[in-house]
């Protein structure tokens, strides 16, 4: 199958007006100490601005990014986790078949660690009071690259083939239902596709799984609630790492298979109640095999000291991207953050805060660096009180 060479991008890049990316300084710690400040959300400063073209060198090329291919006749479930595709020829032809899922098991899934902040506030509708949910930020960055393979990268942890269920497991082997197969008809991923594309049954499907294993979530999680929870944040804090593009379904060409993926078909049948009747027949009628899963490997083992990884250690990648993260809570973002938006962060220096231009005239610069002493004092005041509690 060949080495991987990279991953895709994050689904989107989110501009902001962040707050500030690192503690506070030790000169206005003193100052919080006989300041008191009302329990409240942290107002908005004036930051860094997007730094265009400011990635260190060679980042596109450590971190070339191979974007998944699209293939002929397919969509993207709602959720982002299976692309569907009714083209004929991979239900017709083994060779063909066999070329794409080798293609498709190249690309990683999109991993992703999510940080989600909300509070509840009681508001007054005309003569009733309502509890409503408000989100504080939810910040999103692409683990995906984490996945991909460079020269540096110990040869154990290089991917090669696919895995096939052993006969002892449960699998979908080209029936109704899950089924063990014996031992001395276990099966290798060419025979699994012969077996799909020669079948007599015209309503079936096959599935490629992408599937991430060994990597330390826990850790991690452990890590990015200790820093959420630097900023004093007392809202509540979900954290999450989802995994998306992660399952290639190929669908026979049959008019069960192409109404089956309709959406208004699909309600219809939803409101009208006829899915009582269609859906019994669809598993009737359907056959399916899902025996083929691409591993990536994150490290060598879920846990301890003597692990290799692919690329990097948990606590390395948060080493590396706290400060960012930090900014992006504070700053209430809501959205993706970059490798740009990274290095802004760093240009930002320890305050987070953007550098007021020099005007060469004495008395003007001094008036602007006190004025931005005054907003990094008025920030440190306010998450001294702490933010996002519920109220």
């Amino acid at each position: 199958m060949g080495k991987i060479t990279g991953s895709k991008p994050p689904p989107g890049v989110y501009r902001d007006d962040p707050d500030r990316d690192d503690a506070a300084s030790t000169s206005s710690a003193v100052l919080m100490e006989d300041v008191e400040y009302p329990d409240s959300d942290l107002p908005a400063y004036q930051d860094v601005a997007p730094v265009a073209g400011t990635a260190h060198p060679g980042y596109h090329e450590t971190q070339s990014y191979l974007i998944q291919p699209e293939l002929p006749k397919s969509h993207l479930s709602r959720d982002e986790t299976t692309t569907a595709t009714h083209y004929p020829l991979y239900s017709q032809d083994a060779g063909f078949l066999a070329q794409m899922l080798q293609d498709q098991a190249k690309y990683p899934p999109t991993f992703t660690a999510r940080m989600v902040g909300t509070h509840t506030e009681t508001r007054r509708n005309k003569e009733k009071q309502e509890k409503v949910t408000v989100t504080d930020f939810d910040v999103r960055l692409d683990m995906t690259h984490l996945l991909v393979p460079s020269a540096t990268t110990p040869p154990s942890l290089m991917r090669s083939g696919f895995e096939t269920p052993s006969p002892g497991m449960k699998a979908y082997r080209g029936h109704r239902t899950k089924t063990v197969a014996a031992a001395e008809s276990a099966e290798d991923a060419d025979a699994y596709i012969n077996s799909y594309v020669f079948s007599s049954f015209p309503v079936r499907s096959f599935t490629l799984n992408r599937h991430i294993i060994n990597h330390d979530s826990a850790g991690l999680e452990t890590l990015l609630k200790s820093l959420v929870g630097s900023t004093n944040y007392r809202g509540h804090l979900q954290i999450s790492f989802p995994i998306t593009h992660n399952r290639v379904t190929v669908y026979s060409p049959c008019w069960q298979n192409d109404y089956r993926e309709k959406t208004w078909l699909r309600w219809l049948f939803y409101l009208t109640f006829l899915w009582i009747f269609s859906w019994p027949y669809l598993w009737f009628v359907t056959r399916r095999w899902e025996v083929m899963t691409a591993v990536f490997s994150y490290s060598s083992a879920p846990e301890g000291r003597s692990r290799e990884f692919v690329v990097k250690s948990e606590h390395a990648f948060f080493q590396e991207w706290k400060a960012s993260i930090r900014r992006a809570v504070l700053g209430k973002m809501q959205g993706w953050i970059d490798e740009e938006y990274r290095v802004a962060t760093e240009e930002a220096g320890r305050d987070g805060l953007a550098r007021m231009p020099s005007t060469g005239i004495a008395t003007a610069d001094g008036a602007l660096g006190f004025l931005q002493q005054a907003v990094t004092v008025g920030r440190d005041v306010a998450m001294a009180g702490g933010w996002g509690a519920d109220s």
